[in-house]
């Protein structure tokens, strides 16, 4: 199978990143987010940088996204969706790096209709009712409870943790069952590899461009 090919056949990601959420910070997260495209093996065509006085930066770049028949939003973290993870998950699968989480798409036809994103707008005690119920559901699985979590993040009502599920299990010594969306990550560098740039790195003509090469083959320095 040539190069074309195998890019043909990968996962298709937009990455997002607005100055108004990453500030100073901007050329760094557009670099993570693209780097975290290519670790979890998605094409990434393209990196929307919205006009800072857009009214919806968030409409504008899913907009873009399926114009171009992307699968996933890969963006440095929810603040940059206005922790509004549902609706971007009503088009594409969600990415986000920090910390490194997936928000699966809506597939409306394995969705309970009980379940489904609500038509308008939650309140805070809609919200509040709605976590009560589905204390059993997912909000990764769960468009409704998804609603309701990111309506009471906005509210400031929740805190959104930085640790991902699999690391607060981890931290309780309880197992964790694997989401569906889970995907597989990449081997990093050996052992090997990591001795021969330090190596390298205390040689008085070392190139840190080629080193880096070593590190991230398939990134681009």
């Amino acid at each position: 199978m040539d190069t074309d090919q195998q890019a043909l056949d990968k996962p298709r990601a937009v990455c997002l990143i607005r100055l108004d959420t990453s500030g100073l910070e901007t050329p760094r997260h557009a670099t993570l987010a693209q780097r975290h495209a290519a670790e979890l093996g998605y094409v990434c065509l393209y990196t929307v940088r919205p006009p800072v006085d857009h009214p919806d930066p968030i409409g504008y770049a899913l907009g873009i996204a399926a114009g171009l028949a992307a699968d996933a939003l890969i963006v440095y973290d929810l603040t940059t969706v206005d922790n509004m993870p549902s609706r971007v998950c009503e088009l594409l699968d969600l990415q986000t790096v920090c910390p490194p989480t997936t928000w699966t798409a809506t597939l409306p036809a394995t969705i309970n209709c009980g379940h489904a994103h609500p038509d308008r707008p939650l309140t805070i005690p809609q919200a509040r009712r709605i976590m009560q119920q589905l204390i059993v559901c997912r909000a990764f699985e769960c468009p409704l409870k998804a609603s309701a979590y990111s309506c009471l993040v906005r509210a400031g009502k929740i805190v959104p943790p930085v640790d991902t599920l699999r690391e607060r299990a981890a931290a309780r010594g309880i197992p964790f069952e694997p989401l569906p969306s889970d995907t597989p990550q990449p081997p990093g560098p050996t052992m090997q590899t990591l001795l021969d740039v330090l190596e390298g790195l205390a040689l008085p003509d070392a190139d840190p461009r080629r080193l880096a090469a070593r590190l991230s083959p398939g990134v681009e320095v």
